[in-house]
């Protein structure tokens, strides 16, 4: 799945539904934003469009309504100090 990666971002959401299916499980989950080919919108969050062109290729969409169109903060900590790649959504006090 992760060919010829060699590093991998891990989100810690602040979504209760997200939280629950980790807390259940009691694993982590693999999941990814659906990049918009929309040149205004970056990404899709509206659950029925996610459905109607997703749908067919997946087993489950939970639809818990409109997901917010912020991208996260990113910290890089492969090094020996943690970089500030990216401020979004989420805190960068370390």
């Amino acid at each position: 799945m992760f060919k010829k990666k060699k590093t991998v971002g891990i989100r810690v959401p602040d979504h209760p539904i997200a939280i629950a299916l980790v807390t259940e499980l009691g694993n982590p989950i693999i999941s990814t934003s659906i990049k918009d080919e929309d040149e205004v919108i970056e990404y899709t969050t509206d659950p029925s469009l996610i459905e109607e062109k997703w749908g067919k290729h997946v087993d489950y969409i939970i639809d818990c309504g409109y997901g917010g169109n912020i991208g996260s903060t990113i910290i890089d900590l492969t090094g020996d100090e943690p970089v500030l790649v990216r401020e979004g959504k989420g805190s960068v006090e370390l």
